[in-house]
């Protein structure tokens, strides 16, 4: 290996150090951290919680839909 070549990949490996990114807005951050700012932590809280509020939502259509569904099918030929 020349030294040209292994200066290159001093500086490749120094680029290229153990990072993550940021969950919100990719930023490159330390690898013990998950968010670069409290900023991106508290929109990220946000929307995990709002995630949450519509995945219940779904679970309670979905429940009344198959409620519905079964009253139609047993109650409307009895009636007839």
């Amino acid at each position: 290996m020349t030294v040209e070549t292994k200066e290159q990949k001093r500086r490749w490996v120094k680029k290229w150090e153990a990072h993550k990114h940021c969950l919100v807005c990719s930023l490159a951050i330390p690898p013990d951290k998950e968010f670069c700012s409290t900023t991106c932590e508290s929109e990220y809280l946000n929307w995990k919680s709002k995630q949450k509020g519509k995945g219940r939502n779904t679970w309670i259509c979905m429940i009344v839909m198959v409620v519905a569904v079964l009253i139609i099918t047993f109650l409307i030929p009895m009636i007839l």
